[in-house]
């Protein structure tokens, strides 16, 4: 996860039913002694295709935080680490003296058309000064495809994929030297829906 990233608001299900696990590990609906133990790893996939992929599947809020405004080669834009990005709820910084202060939204554009999305200055708008500290700012955004039904059917194949590997696999998969943690079919499900972590590097300048 990236640095300065903290979940604020976690996703209301997940995109995986019960129903859907059970079928994948071909389990009978009324044989319940495993419910527990699926339920758990539906969600540990969910978490391990999130954080590969640098995505948000059902909608969730986060808080990202930064020591500065970023100036890297030029690109006035804060990218936010979780795509899709949906909305910017708000900008907070905290100015000379120390007070923290919401910044007016007409001050910068939500550019939630790109993956990752970000807050990219409005014209002729310039960063506020900031207190030199660190967290000096808190972005709070909200990511996702929203509901279950709307998160690409890829996304689910590949959770489906680790759902049954895991369950079916207690440890590490050894073939020879080759340690298999994770299904080469789900891997390659998740790269083609990655996104890049190329915008998410800032210079060492302050504004």
């Amino acid at each position: 996860m990236p640095y300065g990233l903290t979940l604020a608001s976690a996703p209301a299900s997940e995109p995986l039913t019960l129903a859907e696990a059970k079928k994948q590990v071909e389990l009978a609906t009324e044989y319940t002694a495993h419910d527990e133990h699926l339920l758990r790893l539906v969600t540990a996939a969910r978490q391990y295709a999130e954080e590969y992929t640098g995505r948000a599947f059902v909608t969730q809020t986060w808080d990202f935080t930064l020591d500065k405004w970023p100036m890297a080669k030029g690109d006035h834009t804060i990218w936010l680490p979780k795509a899709p990005l949906q909305s910017v709820t708000h900008v907070k910084y905290y100015d000379g003296d120390g007070v923290q202060q919401t910044w007016n939204s007409s001050n910068y554009v939500v550019r939630s058309n790109r993956q990752p999305g970000g807050v990219s200055l409005a014209y002729d708008a310039k960063w506020p000064t900031i207190r030199y500290q660190p967290d000096s700012i808190a972005v709070r955004f909200v990511a996702g495809y929203g509901a279950r039904a709307s998160i690409p059917e890829a996304l689910k194949a590949a959770m489906l994929l680790l759902v049954a590997h895991w369950f079916e696999h207690r440890e590490e998969v050894n073939i020879g030297n080759i340690t298999n943690v994770i299904p080469m079919a789900a891997q390659s499900l998740l790269d083609q829906w990655r996104v890049g972590d190329e915008f998410l590097a800032y210079s060492d300048e302050v504004l």
